[in-house]
């Protein structure tokens, strides 16, 4: 699970705040939406392992901005 704040889409990249699963300190990422690549990320102290998150986070952005739906100001995505 992740959780994303502050979701942010304009001229074809998106950013926003990410927090892994029971982590209260924040990590960013930003995405090349043209490109679908992540262009920067980085995850809080003790959550390097969580490298799948990011994944998860572009793709859920990429979905988002390809759909025009509004933007949320917060999102979180669950798998198993």
């Amino acid at each position: 699970m992740i959780r994303l704040k502050n979701i942010v889409i304009e001229n074809n990249v998106a950013k926003c705040d990410i927090f892994p699963e029971n982590s209260i300190e924040n990590g960013t990422i930003e995405i090349d939406l043209a490109q679908n690549d992540i262009t920067s990320a980085v995850l809080p102290k003790g959550y390097e392992w969580c490298k799948m998150h990011l994944e998860h986070t572009k793709n859920y952005l990429s979905e988002l901005y390809k759909s025009k739906f509004k933007i949320p100001d917060e999102k979180i995505i669950m798998w198993y």
